[in-house]
Parts: C-alpha cells; sequence; structure tokens
C-alpha cells in the first residue's frame, strides 16, 4: 500500500520577468530566444539555486521547467495547459519519489510539446513569465507552496546573476524578475482589470480558469450582460437597429449623431471583453437577444426594416475611428440588408460574400460615422449627396 506521504503534488510558481516591451515591435523587432537542452539545463540551475537559498527545503523536491518566455495570455488560460504539460514530465517512479531538475529544452526552434511553444501571432507585453513546476511528497509539496505564498511577495526577487543570465539567455532586457506564484499572477490581473473598468471580465476569466460548473452572469458599466455557461461565455448580440429601438440605447436621445456615439461606446466594450477573452483561450458564444441558439459564422446578417430611397448608393461602409467598420449597409433586391463582423476575420468574409451577392459596378459610400435615421432610429445607406471627405466612390 502507498503511504500517503508518498503520493506526488505540484505546485506552480514562475518567474516574472518584466522586460521592455517596445523590442518585441518596429523594424528590428525580435522575440525572447527558445532555450534549448543544455541552456534550459543551466536556466533551471540557476533559479533552483535562487529558490533554495530562499527555501532550503525545496532541495527534497523537483522542478520541472521549459526554456522559453510566455505571455501570461498563454499562461492564464482554462486547464493551464503550459503547467499542464510541464507536469506531464514526471512520471511516477517504482519507489520512493527522488528529488531532481527537469529542464525541456527547444530544437531548431521548436519545443517538443506543441502547449509548451511561446505562441508567435499575439502581440507581446511588458510581463513574460517563465514557468515552473515544484514536484514532490503532496504533503511537503503543500507545505513548501504555502511558504512560498507568503514569502515570494516580500523576498522573491531572483538574484542579480540569474537575472543578468536570463536576460543574455533569452535576449530580453530585464528591468525586474521575481519569483511569483499562480495566485500571485491572477491577483494582478484582476488589479490590472479592475483599474480599467474590467471587473466583470475578471469574473468571467476567473470561473474558466476555476473551472466553475455552475453558471455565472456579469454586467458590464454599460449594461452588457455576459454569461459563463458550459465552458463558454454567452452573451447577446444587439445589431443598431436592435439596440438603438429596443435594447441599450432606447432610451437615449437620436439626433446630432448622439446614438452613433453611444453605440460605438456599445461595441467598443463588446470587442474588448471579446479580444480579452479570446486571448485566454476562452470562447465566446453570440446569441440574438431572447434566442437560445447561438449566431453560427463569422458575420451576421440583418433584414432591416427600412425602406430603399431609390439612388443612395448600393453599398455602405458605416465606421468611426479606433473601431473600424462597425457595419455594412447594402441596398439589394428592393430592401435593405445590414452587415455585422462578429469575429476579426468576419469584415473579410463579409466583403467575399458582397462580391458574390451584389453586382459589379455599385457605388460604395465611405462616411465615416454610423448613418442612421433620427425618427426609425434604424441604420440607413448614405445619403448620395453626402458632402465631400467620406461620400459615395463608384467601383
Amino acid at each position: 500500500m502507498t503511504d500517503v506521504s508518498d503520493r506526488p503534488g505540484f505546485y506552480r510558481v514562475m518567474v516574472a520577468i518584466e522586460t521592455d516591451a517596445t523590442r518585441y515591435y518596429g523594424p528590428d523587432a525580435s522575440r525572447p530566444a527558445l532555450l534549448e537542452a543544455t541552456q534550459a539545463e543551466q536556466m533551471l540551475a540557476h533559479l533552483a539555486a535562487d529558490m533554495q537559498a530562499l527555501l532550503p527545503d525545496i532541495s527534497r523536491c523537483g522542478l520541472i521547467a521549459a526554456g522559453a518566455l510566455y505571455d501570461q495570455t498563454q499562461v492564464l488560460r482554462p486547464g493551464y495547459p503550459v503547467f499542464a504539460a510541464l507536469e506531464a514530465t514526471a512520471t511516477p517512479g517504482a519507489g520512493r519519489f527522488q528529488p531532481g531538475l527537469v529542464s525541456i529544452g527547444g530544437t531548431g526552434g521548436r519545443m517538443p510539446v506543441d502547449d509548451l511553444q511561446p505562441f508567435d501571432d499575439i502581440p507581446l507585453g511588458m510581463l513574460q513569465l517563465l514557468p515552473l513546476s515544484i514536484h514532490g511528497p503532496a504533503p511537503l509539496v503543500t507545505e513548501i507552496g504555502h511558504a512560498m505564498e507568503y514569502r515570494f511577495l516580500e523576498e522573491g526577487q531572483v538574484s542579480a546573476h540569474s537575472a543578468s543570465w536570463l536576460a543574455a539567455a533569452f535576449g530580453v532586457s530585464v528591468n525586474h524578475a521575481r519569483l511569483m506564484t499562480l495566485t500571485d499572477l491572477n491577483a494582478l490581473l484582476r488589479l490590472q482589470l479592475e483599474h480599467f473598468g474590467f471587473l466583470p471580465l475578471w469574473d468571467l476569466l476567473d470561473a474558466a480558469l476555476a473551472g466553475r460548473e455552475d453558471a455565472l452572469a456579469v454586467t458590464t458599466p454599460s449594461g452588457q450582460t455576459y454569461e459563463w455557461r458550459e465552458s463558454a461565455v454567452h452573451t447577446d448580440f444587439q445589431t443598431f437597429d436592435y439596440w438603438a429601438v429596443q435594447g441599450g440605447g432606447a432610451d437615449l436621445p437620436a439626433g446630432r449623431l448622439a446614438l452613433a456615439e453611444a453605440y460605438a461606446d456599445h461595441t467598443r466594450e463588446m470587442r474588448q471583453y471579446l479580444t480579452t477573452l479570446g486571448a485566454h483561450g476562452l470562447t465566446v458564444q453570440f446569441h440574438l437577444p431572447g434566442a437560445e441558439d447561438c449566431l453560427e459564422g463569422s458575420f451576421f446578417r440583418e433584414v432591416s426594416e427600412a425602406a430603399t430611397a431609390g439612388p443612395d448608393p448600393t453599398v455602405t461602409e458605416h465606421s468611426l475611428d479606433g473601431l473600424g467598420t462597425v457595419a455594412i449597409t447594402v441596398t439589394h433586391g428592393g430592401m435593405i440588408e445590414n452587415y455585422y463582423p462578429l469575429s476579426p476575420g468576419g469584415l473579410n468574409d463579409i466583403h467575399a460574400c458582397l462580391r458574390d451577392r451584389v453586382a459589379g459596378g455599385h457605388t460604395v459610400a465611405f462616411p465615416g460615422t454610423l448613418v442612421y435615421d433620427e425618427t426609425t432610429r434604424r441604420l440607413r445607406p448614405d445619403a448620395a449627396d453626402h458632402p465631400p471627405g467620406g461620400g459615395p466612390r463608384p467601383i
């Protein structure tokens, strides 16, 4: 029978490295290097020495790390795939636990496990993370974990020697490097989101990271509702026409582009939620208000109740500064249709759809705002006599 004290346990920590993010952009941009096996082994030896100086009992545990730096959006994802991949390398032995260092290096710029490959298609921030998993008998790991939760905050700074080595090996500047627990990282992200007015967004992330099984609904400062359930985030998609007549903008005045500005705020907040949730690996499902079924595809087509007005441009791209295209209105077959992108690739898909749907030689208007009828509170095509600067153009 296995003694309970021999049962393995893991504790998840990391080295948080504050870097100069400007080095990741521009003509001479470079991302952090991927360490090969020998460098990864040296890296872990440096960090193990720092941790042992702070917590001597950690020498009775194993340490597992990969020679790579990760953005926090890759580390803080449901199931914590980076940590799970590290811990999968710890195979149970036939006898009692033996402490040791397990480092994982790359070859030819690739890690041996996909979940350990740093994302190369996301913008990097100033905080880069080097995850470490502590492995050992569960009671010992729990005891050390509790000590780290208390001591890392005040005493967790990486030694100057290790920080210098990390800077040279990864090819990054190191303004500050410290040991941090997963609890610390979650608390830091919560503070960041709360500071910028996105505390409901943290509640959704926290539910996903914790694997919460019961539903959780949150309401944003603008009144939008998001619900975590069935391993996804669900929210209503309100077109401008619905929003202005029955939804969040129904009580707002319609004159002097007031609805355009308010719907811009609505759309901006929605896109910020979608971008952040998606970056952390969460799926967002759109529903029409009151409908159970999810919207499928990368864009939504709405048949408007507004009437056509003869010579108006066939296609109107409603756009706003900082948001780009919000919707496209099309006069087609005697009716008006509004197209809304639901994902970053949705606008390209709308354009491809319209090339097949609308005959060539049509006129496209770019008014630079949302054009709507103040009486019906619905989107409409741009007027053919729109003043210079954003009027219709034949294509």
